[in-house]
């Protein structure tokens, strides 16, 4: 999943106010930056959400953590998800298939992918998707389920997108209800 930050907030290492918490406990994050989530995201009923991310973040060795509890009407979150639809799909480290020591691994047909990220590369590459196999046709966890990759948009086929929505403050969507009409 990513989580998009649309309003300028402060991931905590506890489900507190801020003024609670001491400084390394804390971090200012503003609105435009997003995440790569390593796992499932928790919904807590005290309107937090508990990430946990794909990296450590955060400055030094008192705050840097792979996870943090983020109010939930400060983010969105997408998952994405796609299905292979070439058998020996390559697996790249980089969206550069003319180099063939980037190759990770072969997805197999009818694998399912996280989308996390895409790159247009040029009129002849056009775009690639970044993301990590997530099962295979069989519904079954595969070897490569944490590995981030690169794969050809011309060999996945889109297969469900979920918006999570945040409060945004004043921004809609096109063709959600207040969003304006006179543009």
């Amino acid at each position: 999943m990513k989580i998009f930050v649309h309003t300028h907030t402060i991931f905590k290492a506890k489900p507190l106010p801020a003024q609670e918490l001491q400084s390394h406990e804390k971090i200012e994050v503003p609105a435009g930056v997003s995440f790569i989530t390593s796992s499932n995201i928790d919904e807590l009923q005290d309107g937090y959400y508990r990430m946990p991310l794909e990296s450590n973040f955060g400055s030094g060795e008192q705050n840097r953590r792979n996870f943090w509890y983020v109010p939930k009407v400060h983010v969105d979150i997408f998952q994405c998800i796609a299905k292979v639809k070439t058998d020996g799909l390559n697996f790249r480290r980089t969206p550069n298939p003319r180099d063939s020591q980037n190759i990770i691994g072969k997805l197999s047909l009818g694998t399912f992918v996280e989308i996390f990220d895409g790159n247009y590369i040029d009129e002849t590459l056009g775009l690639w998707w970044c993301g990590r196999p997530i099962c295979n046709a069989d519904q079954q966890q595969i070897w490569s389920q944490y590995l981030v990759g690169w794969m050809s948009s011309n060999h996945l086929e889109l297969t469900d997108l979920t918006v999570t929505r945040g409060n945004r403050g004043g921004w809609f969507f096109e063709g959600e209800p207040g969003f304006p009409t006179n543009l």
